[in-house]
Order: structure tokens, then sequence, then C-alpha cells
């Protein structure tokens, strides 16, 4: 086993980055529709505004929920680090308490059920 192949095996599966990065492409786009928040401005590497911020981490949760994915798997999928998908899915979490925010995410969450399946 390769270093590459045994750094994905702790996420579970064996994971394929390039699809990884192609399934949080999606995330993101359902996120961008959701929040009107541009796609770039969310894949951004630097943290941008706040609107940004907040619809990355959104993406981030929307990921390791719906696809059951580690936080390390969702962090590399998002070009990010495992303790900033923690905080992202914390923070979104802690949110979920206001039931206007929570009604939202349960409408993204829906659409990602519906998407088809990756061949």
């Amino acid at each position: 086993m390769s270093l590459s192949d045994s750094h994905l095996a702790e996420f579970g599966e064996l994971a394929d980055p390039r699809r990884d990065r192609l399934a949080a492409a999606f995330v993101t786009s359902l996120v961008a529709m959701a929040t009107g928040v541009p796609a770039g401005q969310i894949a951004a590497a630097s943290r941008a505004s706040a609107p940004a911020a907040r619809a990355r981490q959104i993406a981030m949760y929307l990921t390791h929920v719906g696809f059951s994915w580690p936080l390390a798997r969702v962090a590399a999928a998002f070009g990010r680090d495992r303790t900033t998908a923690s905080h992202a899915c914390h923070r979104i979490e802690d949110l979920r308490d206001d039931a206007a925010f929570d009604a939202r995410l349960a409408v993204m969450e829906a659409c990602l059920r519906e998407a088809p399946e990756p061949r």
C-alpha cells in the first residue's frame, strides 16, 4: 500500500480524490443556488466574506451528513484542514436550533438526497 493509499484508508474506504472534489463542487453549487452566494466565493481558498464563509460551512456540513463522509475526507475534498471541517459542522449544527435556518437546511438536505448516485 502506498503512502497515499494508507492516507486514504483512514477515510474508511478507498476514496477517489478527483470524484470527491466533484462531489464537493456539486454540493457547493447546491449551496450557491440556495444562498445566493456565488460558487466561486464558496470554493475560494481565502476566507472571503462572512456570507461566503457561512455558505462554505453549510457545504461542508451537507457533504459530511449527506454522504456520511468522515471529516478528514470532507476537508480533503474542500481543500481544507480536518479541524476546519469539524468547526464548520459544529457551527452549522448549533445554528440548526433556529427553526428558519433548520428548515432551509432541511430543503438542501432533501435536494442532496434526491441527486443521482455517482457512477
